[in-house]
């Protein structure tokens, strides 16, 4: 390995780690955000005013999923979801778990997520984690809803009982929805 590439891996590590604090910092912020709001409302209408402001901004991500949706291009979708990952991938581990385009159907997979770690990191319950994810998860039913998928949770990762591992379905609205 040469000089300039160690010099490049080394800039990409520190890159990664700026990343995942970011990331951290989101988690954080968003957690402060739902204790504030959940002061104010009470924790059922804290998790719908959240739930509804980050469906949004997947609405906004939604557009660079739309056009291979309209193409019914699954295994498009699961590129552009794999390859458009933070950081590389380092922050979700994302993946495909199963694509079954016969069924018009894919299953994405993330293996890691910032987000939990931070949450958990920071001392909050595994009920609390699991509310605090659940709210985030908002973010992908905008992203692929806004984009003309549906998408079902097959697991979340702090789910009790869960695999340690987020399973997002796919599949292509019936012709003519």
């Amino acid at each position: 390995m040469t000089d300039r590439e160690r010099d490049l891996q080394a800039q990409l590590a520190v890159a990664q780690g700026e990343t995942r604090a970011a990331f951290v910092n989101r988690a954080l912020v968003l957690a402060h955000m739902f204790d504030a709001m959940e002061e104010e409302l009470g924790t059922e209408r804290a998790t719908e005013v959240m739930k509804r402001a980050i469906y949004r901004r997947g609405l906004e991500i939604a557009e660079k999923y739309k056009a291979a949706a309209a193409a019914r291009d699954l295994a498009e979708v699961g590129r552009l979801f794999v390859e458009g990952s933070a950081s590389g991938g380092t922050i979700f581990s994302p993946g495909i778990e199963e694509y079954a385009p016969e069924e018009d159907r894919i299953v994405l997979r993330m293996e890691t997520c910032a987000l939990k770690d931070a949450w958990i990191d920071a001392g909050y319950s595994p009920e609390r984690v699991d509310l605090l994810c659940d709210i985030a998860a908002a973010v992908d039913h905008g992203t692929f809803e806004g984009a003309g998928l549906v998408l079902r949770f097959l697991d979340r990762q702090p789910c009790p009982g869960g695999s340690g591992r987020c399973l997002l379905e796919l599949t292509l609205p019936d012709e003519g929805d």
